[in-house]
């Protein structure tokens, strides 16, 4: 009892001298191509609705990986492909794909070639050549680890052919272009890449120059973001404020600013 009292006690004087409590944490996994919305904005708008982010970014796949090995046993999970969220079977309580996006390359003002690309913007240069430049540093994801370096080589062949693909692009784990998803933006801003393989959200949410791939290439009706609440989640009410916070709450304006299109 008298432990009791001191606790009530504790509390009194908090809400007395006006302490908001702490916020309640939700442990969320997601596609690193929503890495700057989601350390940015969303979490801030979150923080302000009491609760606490606790995000990891990374490759879908990896990811993915991660949950159905036990290693991660976070709240949500946001992925980029569908089918991985459908593969992890009954981790997951429930599931709503929520939005889409385009596949392009994008460019820096620092960038070698900016006026190359600009020039492929207007309509003056053609794609496939400007990346066909000699000495071009091309920078994607991994398709082993990362959905989007699978869209990448997929796009690239509607675009290309299979010939042309691999022509632009050599192998597909080419250690040479592939680099972790959320490394991948900061090659480009260094300098280390020249142009990237980017989500349209990505370009838009780090100020790039954004150009998606010409007609269906881009894969605007395939790549799309899905929301999974797992089972066991160690924080579900704080789980279920996040899905309505994104799928319908502050964060859909927050993520449609950011270049994606809600279904």
């Amino acid at each position: 009892m008298p432990m009791l009292r001191t606790l009530i006690g504790s509390v009194l004087i908090l809400a007395l001298l006006g302490v908001a409590p702490a916020p309640r944490p939700v442990s969320v996994l997601y596609a690193g191509s929503l890495v700057t919305q989601m350390e940015g904005p969303i979490r801030a708008a979150m923080r302000l609705d009491g609760i606490d982010l606790q995000g990891e970014p990374g490759g879908s796949k990896a990811l993915a990986h991660l949950i159905a090995s036990g290693l991660r046993t976070p709240d949500v999970f946001i992925s980029v492909d569908p089918s991985l969220v459908s593969g992890l079977g009954n981790r997951v309580v429930s599931a709503t794909t929520f939005a889409s996006t385009q596949l392009g390359i994008g460019w820096t003002d620092q960038s070698r070639d900016a006026a190359l690309f600009a020039r492929v913007a207007a309509g003056k240069s053609s794609l496939l050549a400007a990346l066909a430049t000699p000495g071009l540093r091309i920078g994607r994801t991994d398709p082993r680890i990362d959905p989007k370096g699978g869209y990448t080589i997929e796009g690239m062949q509607l675009l290309a052919g299979d010939s042309g693909e691999r022509g632009l692009l050599g192998t597909d784990e080419n250690p040479a272009q592939t680099f972790p998803e959320e490394t991948l933006l900061a090659r480009l801003e260094t300098g280390e890449i020249d142009v990237g393989f980017f989500y349209r959200t990505e370009a838009v949410a780090k100020g790039l120059h954004f150009l998606p791939l010409p007609g269906k290439a881009d894969l605007a009706e395939k790549i799309t973001y899905t929301l999974a609440i797992l089972r066991n989640a160690p924080h579900p009410h704080a789980a279920q404020a996040f899905a309505v916070f994104i799928i319908h709450g502050p964060g859909r304006a927050i993520l449609e600013h950011a270049g994606l299109v809600y279904r």
